[in-house]
């Protein structure tokens, strides 16, 4: 499969996941998707049918490094099969190697945020709020007061973690 053809299933993946128009899904991918920062999973025919996203960044406050997990998303006739599940566990461990303290993520429903529970996230108390470096893009909901965090520690010293995050 070509990096053309992996990137139009990357976009089609993610308007399907999150219902987002083209000109926000082409922005995205232009300005903010990279090989390096995130994750696909296949299908028995090479195409992509799963993918997320991540953000490795250093927290000042707390000082460790945080990851910020974004756009999980699985075509709906392979969900259940667990490929979303197969990549945080996957970069959770490879996070945990690299010495990352925490990996924080947004999920805006509440059958997600048991699935997560699942997985070993647990409910922050706080908002976080995640904005794109290049642009001030909010990298979640458009009610920040929606952004209700979940978090995953990495190492148990840490306490407390960033409320924003800069992408």
């Amino acid at each position: 499969m070509t990096a053309d053809r992996d990137i139009l299933a990357l976009k089609h993946g993610w308007k399907v996941g999150f219902g987002d128009d083209d000109e926000f899904v082409d922005y995205f991918f232009a300005n903010y998707d990279s090989e390096t920062t995130r994750m696909v999973r296949r299908n028995e025919e090479g195409e992509i049918v799963a993918q997320m996203h991540y953000y490795v960044f250093d927290d000042e406050e707390c000082g460790e490094k945080g990851c910020y997990i974004y756009g999980v998303t699985t075509l709906p006739e392979y969900r259940g099969q667990g490929y979303a599940r197969m990549m945080i566990e996957e970069v959770i461990a490879m996070l945990a190697t690299q010495g990352v303290g925490y990996a924080v993520l947004i999920a805006q429903e509440h059958g997600l945020r048991r699935w997560y529970e699942s997985l070993g996230f647990k409910l922050a108390e706080h908002i976080i709020n995640v904005r794109g470096v290049k642009d001030d893009m909010n990298f979640a909901m458009d009610d920040y007061r929606q952004n209700q965090g979940m978090y995953y520690i990495l190492k148990p010293s840490v306490q407390t973690f960033a409320k924003d995050v800069r992408i």
